[in-house]
Order: C-alpha cells, then structure tokens, then sequence
C-alpha cells in the first residue's frame, strides 16, 4: 500500500524550521541549505516543496499576512469599543517594535529585494503592499469616526500620509544600528495621531 504523505503538515513543519533559521540568524541566512540542515530533511526533498529562495520567501510572506491578521483582531476583539488606544496598537503591528515584528519586516525587505528581478515576487509584493495601505486606511477612517481627523483633513491624504511614516520609521528601526528606539517609535506615532485632530 503507498504511502499516504501529510504535506500541509510537512509544509508547516519546514515553516517552523524555516523561522527558527530566522529568528537565530537573521532573514538573509535563509536559504534552501539552512532550512534543510535545520529541519533535519535533505535539501532535495525540501526542494520538493520550496524549489527556490524566491519560493521561501512567499511562503514566509503569506505566514507573516495571517500573523499581523490574527494580532490586529485579537487585538479588537479585547478591545471592545474603538478608541484612539485601539487605533495606536492596529498601527502598531505594522512596525517592527519586538523580535516577532522585526522578523517579520525582514521578510517583507527580502520580497521587496526579489521583487526587482522576479515577476511573482513583484506581483506579491503589489499584494502586500496594498493590504498594508488598506490596514493604514481602516485606521484613518476609525479616526474620522472617533472624529479624530482634523477639519480639511482626507482619508486619502492622510492614509498616504500615514503609509510613508510607517515605512520610514520600518527603515529606521531596521536599520543597524537602529535609528529610533521603539519607545521612540510609539512617540512617533502617538505624536502624528494627535498632530491629525488640528
């Protein structure tokens, strides 16, 4: 009788190997080979499943989407009613503020680095983008309806507003060493919400 092989399951247990790589060495150490020598597999039959870097690099991609996804609705499910405090901590999940955050920006500059030579990680990364710029709308219009958004003010300047803080402030808390703390950070953001109500 074949045999019956499990390969959501085998896929999953290559993520695990794949952020533990991650979260030990940085993202760039991803590769075919660190992944294959962590997980205990050959690389052959890893590359049943990730034939390549690129393929990898999805792969975290879509694990990081569904990470930030489960945070912010944890994060609105404890929160009960909207507030300015619940808008300051969805923006929050954008930004690499703790080791799981950091990880994850990492692997949103490896798919921006893949997306200048590869066309699926280019498509991908269109994706990504326009999620995170619906993430940084939702907000924007959770503060017009707290009417928190001064007078004059639109959502479509603001979210652009807002989306060009939150990459520049990635880039800095990125970058090595980092240019602002993630105290910093927080003040930051803390500073343009309040800054939107005049």
């Amino acid at each position: 009788m074949p045999k019956v092989v499990d390969h959501e399951g085998r896929r999953g247990e290559l993520a695990l190997a794949l952020w533990r790589v991650a979260l030990r060495d940085g993202f760039d150490a991803v590769t075919v080979r660190s992944v294959a020598q962590e997980s205990g597999w050959s690389a052959g039959a890893l590359r049943h499943y990730f034939p390549d870097k690129t393929q990898m690099v999805l792969f975290a991609i879509d694990f990081v989407v569904e990470a930030v996804r489960e945070r912010i609705g944890r994060a609105n499910a404890a929160a009960g009613e909207l507030s300015l405090e619940l808008v300051q901590d969805h923006l929050e999940q954008l930004l690499p503020l703790d080791d799981e955050r950091r990880l994850e920006s990492e692997a949103w500059f490896a798919l921006v680095a893949l997306a200048h030579r590869d066309p699926s990680a280019a498509r991908r990364r269109a994706e990504v983008d326009d999620l995170i710029r619906d993430s940084v709308e939702s907000a924007v219009a959770a503060l017009e309806e707290l009417d928190a958004l001064g007078a004059g003010r639109t959502r479509a300047t603001e979210t652009t507003r807002l989306h060009a803080l939150l990459d520049g402030m990635v880039l800095q808390l990125l970058a090595h060493p980092p240019r602002l703390t993630p105290a910093q950070a927080r003040a930051v953001l803390t500073r343009h919400l309040s800054d939107l109500r005049t």
